[in-house]
């Protein structure tokens, strides 16, 4: 058990991730808006999508800023696209990375960086998927290298080819699965993008936590749908929902609390 010093280096290591995911949520909202465009994400002064003004330090503050404007352009005043919902989703959850592997009494600097831009490039397919029902492949394909380094690094600290194996084999059956449903729906289901982020998903949290993101995403993509269909929505019946933000939801899950949950499952059924 940890103590009072452990808990407080908890927090100080929360506070300094969830600024620094603040300034990332920013980010990804800016990457999000670029890539749809076709603007390179990493070059370039951020501009009003609107009226294209260049804008200054004061018009990107994280939250702040979208605050003091009233949500609105400082030079047009048209509605600032970028919602600060993104920032403060990324905050949290920099935030709460940091202070998980604290906690756990094994911080691993080197997982913990590996997971944060990971983090980043999956909040930029849900939200891009939120916005435009599809998973770019500009994000995807990156994601998936850093995935799979991810994933040997995590066998040679484990020294274990066991250990590559079952990740691997996730990685295999999660995007494989997901290919059939593809498949026998003829991609009404869901599209090829949610194929390769399962797959991904697999890289990343092996075969346990691929298990447990997968049923959390189906059971809550399932509770929102049924809710839509309980409000009576019009056109209810060909309103499509984007799955990939329930699996990216899914997976931050599963990495910080996928074994705590394995565990809580096994007591309430006596297995454990």
């Amino acid at each position: 058990m940890l103590g009072v010093t452990e808990q407080s280096v908890a927090v100080w290591y929360a506070v300094a991730a969830g600024l620094m995911g603040l300034v990332f949520g920013s980010a990804i909202n800016a990457m999000v808006w670029r890539i749809y465009v076709g603007r390179s994400w990493a070059k370039g002064r951020s501009v009003c999508p609107d009226c294209g003004h260049v804008l200054g330090v004061a018009d990107l503050v994280p939250v702040l800023s979208w605050l003091a404007l009233g949500g609105k352009c400082r030079y047009c005043k048209a509605p600032i696209k970028d919602h600060p919902i993104v920032e403060v989703v990324t905050g949290l959850a920099f935030g709460l990375s940091a202070y998980v592997m604290v906690m756990s009494g094994n911080l691993d600097l080197v997982k913990l960086g590996f997971w944060l831009v990971m983090l980043v490039m999956l909040l930029v397919l849900a939200v891009y998927d939120v916005r435009w029902m599809i998973l770019p492949d500009k994000v995807m394909l990156p994601l998936m290298a850093v995935a799979a380094v991810f994933a040997l690094v995590s066998a040679v600290q484990a020294r274990s080819l066991t250990v590559l194996a079952g990740i691997l084999a996730a990685a295999v059956v999660a995007g494989g699965g997901f290919y059939l449903i593809v498949f026998l729906s003829r991609g009404r289901a869901m599209g090829g993008g949610d194929i390769k982020l399962a797959f991904t998903m697999g890289l990343i949290l092996g075969p346990m936590g691929t298990a447990v993101a997968v049923l959390l995403a189906v059971w809550v993509a399932a509770a929102c749908g049924i809710a839509m269909v309980a409000a009576k929505k019009r056109g209810i019946r060909n309103q499509r929902i984007p799955f990939g933000p329930f699996l990216v939801g899914g997976t931050v899950v599963a990495f910080l609390y996928g074994q705590a949950l394995v565990d809580w499952y096994l007591r309430v059924n006596g297995l454990y």
